[in-house]
Order: structure tokens, then C-alpha cells, then sequence
């Protein structure tokens, strides 16, 4: 009796075979749908189901993941964390367990490091393990996408002053919103999909402009200038013009909120981010002073006590965030975490950028959106404290899952070359 190609497959894998690296990708639909939901729930931190006391809709959904991906036979040993890209993704994890005994406060590092970062590693592992097609992967960034949208409508709602009900806030929305709009750029679309496309695209430019946060005015302006310049060859001059043409329409067109904090860019010597103790560059200037009084780091979540220990004769200022997710990392988490939180964004930029490059069509639009995606969230997270965000994370997992998926795909197709080869 002969078996069928799914149980050869876990046959093969049970030789010593990773599941991966099968002929046959074995499929895993309940732990996949479970892992989208709750990719779904923690990128809009959207909180706990009423009636369920302390139990969190999130972790109950990976929870539910986990335990459908071992039913499902997906395994855990499938050659995650050998992957270039997730060793400093690790090894920042293991950096902030070492910081917590030297951190400002101790309670406050161990529950961001237990409570959230882990967290956050079992979503990633989750939706690496379980995004075993491009179908898969597709799905997860119109995800992203989808739920970027959700978060859109809340602050457009609400306005920036009275949006209280989302945990982002205002700038983290806004710096989704940019990373959405780099997904969406890339991501390949027919038929209604097409439509779809171009009304999502104009809503999240729309939102991050109604954000007033510079710092995605600066993020979406790069990314579109980026996209252009992919696709118009390379061309630097056409990519200027198609930038000067898109930052001319919107300050022409664009409502008086946004010609406010568009003339607040170009008159920046006045902005109180270069003038204030509470702006940007005295804040950064405090960080490199954190930095070199604690090289091996204050603590995961502990700058605001370290600022605040720099300013606590000033009467009136409150702690301040580091406002850059280098400066945060590389404070809270030491010079070593530094250079393992650059790493990563390194190496995430080089395999996503290699997919760009890749020869089958489909590879290299979601190549694309993921370079535009990472590309986004390192300028507008230059000017806020996300280190540690959720959405960075995902983008790595999704860079993983998609490099996995296309490694697979050239292995079983030079397979196929070379038994095609010895047959003739």
C-alpha cells in the first residue's frame, strides 16, 4: 500500500529530515489561522475579552497555536534559530535576562523581559513555523495591513488629542502606518485587489499625515522615494521629481493641520526639539551620557529612571523616553545589546533586500514590500521609543518565513533539475 505524500513527508522527517526541508510542506491551517488572530490582536494591543478576568485574548490565542501546531505534526525543531537573522534577534533577549540584576529597577526589567519580549518571541517563532507557502506569507502581511487599517480608523475617529482607547498612541499608529504602506507598496494585487490596494494606500498616507508626526512625515516621504527609485530603475533624478511632486501636492492640497507641521519642518531652527531640555537632541544628548555611566545597561523599560536621575534638580521635568530605538536599546540594554539590536536590523535588511533580488516574480515583489517595510520602520523609529515594538518583529518574522519559503522552493526545484539530469 503506498502512503500518501504528506505522511512520506513526516516519514522522511522522522529519518532525521527537518519538516521544512520535506518534499512535501506539511501544512499547518488551524496553528497558521490561530497565529494570524493573534498577530492580529497584539499589533493593535486591542486588550482583554470582557467577561475573562485576567485571562488575555492574546496569549490565549497562542496558547491555542502552539497546541494545534503539535497536533498538526509542524514541530518546533525546524532550524529557527540557527537562521542568520534570528541569532541577534536571541541574542537580544539573553542580553536583557543578563541586564536585569544591574538594571535601576529590577521588577521593572524582569516584567518587560518575562511579561513582553517573551512574548513576543513566541508570536515570531509561531508565525515562522506555521507561513510554510507564499500563500501564507501573503496572508500574513494583509494582515499587517488590514489591521493598520483598524488603527487608522480609531485615531481618524478620535483625532489626535482624544485617542486614548489605543495603547500606540498617536505616533506609534503613525509608524505602523508607514510600515503598512511599505508592505502595500510591494505586495502583488489583481481585480478587486487592485482597487483595494490603491484605497488602503491612500488611507494610511492620508492617516500619517493627520498623525502630525514628523517623524512619519519624514518615514512615509523616504519610503515612497525609495519605491520610486526601485522601480524607476535606479533613476536618482526621476526619483527626486516623483518626490518633489508628492510633497508639493500634499502641502497644496493638504488641510491647514498639515501645512502647520509641514512649515515647522522647514522652519526647524525654531522647533523646540533643538532648543527645549524636553526636545529630541538634549534628550539623545542624555542618552550618550546614560550610555557611558552604564555600558552595560540600565535595564529593559528603565531610561525614563535613568533620565530622570539626570534632571531631577530641574523642577517640573518629568522623565523623558529616548525618542530613538538605537539610543534606547543601546542604553537599556547595554553597548553589546546596541550592536546585537543593529545586527539585526543588518541582517533583516540584507535578506529582504536578497529576496528583492530574487528571480521569480512573486519572491521579488515581497522582497520588496518587506525592504520598504524595515526601510520605514528604521526612520520613523529614529525619532521614537520602539525598540522593543511589536511590529518590528513580526517584519522579522515575516523576513525569516519568506527566505525559509524561498530557500525551499530553489531546493526542490534544483532537485527536480537533478533528477531530471541523472534520468537523461
Amino acid at each position: 500500500m503506498s502512503m500518501n505524500p504528506v505522511a512520506r513527508a513526516r516519514t522522511r522527517a522522522g529519518l532525521g529530515q527537518k519538516p521544512w526541508m520535506t518534499e512535501t510542506v506539511i501544512r499547518t491551517p488551524a496553528a497558521s489561522l490561530l497565529t494570524l488572530a493573534s498577530t492580529f490582536v497584539y499589533l493593535a494591543k486591542v486588550g482583554n475579552l470582557p467577561g475573562f478576568g485576567g485571562f488575555d485574548i492574546g496569549k490565549i490565542l497562542v496558547g491555542l497555536a502552539v497546541l494545534a501546531l503539535l497536533f498538526e505534526g509542524g514541530g518546533w525543531r525546524d532550524g529557527v534559530f540557527g537562521h542568520r537573522v534570528m541569532r541577534p534577534y536571541m541574542a537580544l533577549f539573553a542580553i536583557a535576562l543578563l541586564t536585569i540584576p544591574l538594571a535601576i529597577w529590577p521588577g521593572g526589567a524582569a516584567r518587560s523581559v518575562f511579561g513582553n519580549f517573551l512574548k513576543d518571541i513566541v508570536l515570531v517563532v509561531l508565525l515562522i513555523v506555521t507561513t510554510r507557502t507564499m500563500g501564507d506569507l501573503r496572508r500574513v502581511l494583509w494582515v499587517i495591513v488590514a489591521n493598520t487599517l483598524v488603527l487608522d480608523v480609531v485615531l481618524l475617529h478620535y483625532g489626535i488629542h482624544h485617542i486614548t482607547t489605543i495603547h500606540l498612541g498617536k505616533n506609534g499608529i503613525a509608524m505602523t502606518s508607514v510600515i503598512a504602506l511599505g508592505l502595500l507598496l510591494g505586495l502583488p494585487a489583481r481585480g478587486v485587489g487592485t482597487v483595494f490596494k490603491w484605497m488602503a494606500g491612500i488611507v494610511l498616507v492620508y492617516t500619517i499625515f493627520m498623525s502630525v508626526s514628523r517623524g512619519s512625515y519624514i518615514g512615509v516621504s523616504l519610503v515612497l522615494a525609495l519605491f520610486a527609485y526601485f522601480r524607476y530603475g535606479n533613476r536618482v533624478t526621476l526619483t527626486l521629481l516623483s518626490l518633489m511632486v508628492f510633497l508639493i501636492g500634499i502641502y497644496t492640497f493638504g488641510p491647514p493641520l498639515v501645512h502647520r507641521t509641514l512649515n515647522t519642518l522647514v522652519h526647524i531652527g525654531n522647533d523646540y526639539n533643538l532648543t527645549a531640555r524636553t526636545g529630541r537632541i538634549a534628550i539623545w544628548k542624555r542618552a550618550l551620557k546614560i550610555i557611558a555611566a552604564h555600558p552595560l545597561g540600565v535595564g529593559m523599560r528603565n531610561f525614563p529612571l535613568a533620565e530622570g536621575r539626570l534632571v531631577e534638580n530641574v523642577i517640573g521635568e518629568r522623565w523623558m523616553d529616548a525618542h530613538n530605538a538605537l539610543l534606547q536599546a543601546t542604553a537599556e540594554l547595554g553597548i553589546l545589546g546596541g550592536i546585537a539590536f543593529l545586527l539585526l536590523l543588518k541582517r533583516a535588511m540584507e535578506v529582504a533586500n536578497g529576496l528583492r533580488r530574487a528571480v521569480t516574480p512573486e519572491v521579488a515583489a515581497i522582497g520588496l514590500s518587506l525592504v520598504l517595510a524595515l526601510f520605514g520602520y528604521f526612520i520613523t523609529a529614529s525619532f521614537l521609543s520602539k525598540a522593543y515594538a511589536v511590529i518590528l518583529y513580526i517584519l522579522v518574522a515575516a523576513i525569516v518565513a519568506a527566505d525559509r519559503i524561498n530557500r525551499h522552493s530553489m531546493t526542490r526545484t534544483s532537485d527536480v533539475v537533478s533528477r531530471q539530469g541523472a534520468q537523461a
